[in-house]
């Protein structure tokens, strides 16, 4: 019978409950996982259609911006993995950073932006965002007892002990989830604007409805909602009774 190190064992029991709590995500996430895949596509299907066009060297802000959309792109596959699969605290860490860069993108959109300093979360896109900052630092460094204990501490009969094994928070994954699928579609604005500026265009048609349900599914999710002067002009909208699915 062949032996495992101890370390081996953690990593194997580790994943295998990553695994679980994974399908059991998936059966409680319902629609948010068609936002994430649409938000997504909807910006991706828009890099790649003017990936091939050929453009003047660009100003250091658009430069900036290009570098800092790619380098969010390439994170939403270990951000959504650390979701889906428990890793709370390491999945808030990335969410910060993610809202860290739609406002170092935003500052370089209006001209702000300053080498060496962190952007300010609250202003411009992230207008509204500092108690959710808040709330994500709180996650990531468990600064507070009882959200250490929710995410790490497992309770059977008397005992009452840290596991080395995630475990699976409902509310919370949808608080990660449902967030980190917002900062997706708002990169994917960013993105259209940055390049109605380079070409004079943004989404395409088939883009824009991606982009749309994806919000119309956050907005129904309760992720985000709309401004009280939207409501007041059209108060008959009911998002939740929305169709959104394509016909």
């Amino acid at each position: 019978m062949t032996k495992h190190s101890p370390a081996v064992n953690l990593l194997a029991g580790q994943m295998a409950e990553r695994e679980r709590l994974r399908f059991k995500w998936k059966e409680d996430a319902g629609d948010l996982l068609d936002a994430h895949e649409l938000g997504l596509s909807s910006v991706c299907a828009m890099i790649d259609r003017f990936s091939g066009r050929k453009f003047e060297k660009q100003p250091k802000g658009v430069e900036g911006r290009m570098s800092l959309t790619a380098q969010f792109l390439q994170g939403v596959d270990i951000c959504e993995t650390s979701i889906s699969e428990g890793l709370y605290s390491q999945a808030a860490a990335l969410l910060k950073q993610q809202l860290e860069t739609i406002a170092a993108i935003d500052e370089y959109e209006n001209d702000t932006r300053q080498d060496g300093r962190t952007p300010r979360i609250g202003r411009g896109v992230t207008q509204g965002f500092g108690p959710i900052y808040g709330d994500l630092n709180n996650i990531a460094h468990v600064s507070r007892h009882d959200l250490a204990r929710q995410l790490v501490m497992v309770e059977e009969g008397e005992t009452c002990a840290p596991s080395l094994t995630p475990q699976y928070n409902a509310e919370i994954a949808r608080f990660l989830y449902g967030n980190h699928v917002y900062f997706i579609v708002e990169v994917g604005r960013q993105t259209a604007r940055l390049f109605e500026e380079i070409f004079g265009e943004s989404f395409s048609e088939e883009e824009a409805q991606w982009h749309f349900l994806a919000m119309t599914i956050l907005l129904r999710e309760k992720v985000i909602k709309l401004p009280e002067e939207v409501h007041e002009r059209f108060p008959k909208i009911d998002f939740e009774k929305m169709c959104l699915k394509p016909q």
